[in-house]
């Protein structure tokens, strides 16, 4: 989803702020693992923010998100999104959404 602006000092507290603007944008968040979201045979999207996440890299934030996304049926989101730290830490999380419209 584009537009979130996030700013931490952790992986951990970047992902609470994420997951709780995902969270408060939609009406469904599940999370899942790896394999769930694999398991989706749809074509993956990169977010349109993921250039611009990198840039704030090490400036005004620690820690950035790059996030992909596939489309799934009933206006379903599966979202993959890996974090990255200034000292080159990582994590990922899995999880669906619904949109709005």
């Amino acid at each position: 989803m584009a537009g979130e602006y996030v700013q931490a000092e952790t992986l951990a507290d970047y992902w609470k702020q994420l997951k709780s603007y995902y969270m408060s944008a939609s009406p469904l968040f599940d999370e899942i693992d790896r394999q769930g979201y694999d398991a989706f045979e749809r074509s993956e999207r990169e977010d349109s923010d993921n250039h611009l996440n990198f840039e704030r890299l090490g400036t005004d934030t620690k820690v950035v998100d790059v996030a992909f996304y596939k489309y799934l049926p009933e206006g379903k989101i599966a979202y993959r999104i890996h974090l990255v730290d200034v000292d080159g830490k990582q994590e990922d999380h899995f999880f669906i959404v619904k949109s709005f419209s």
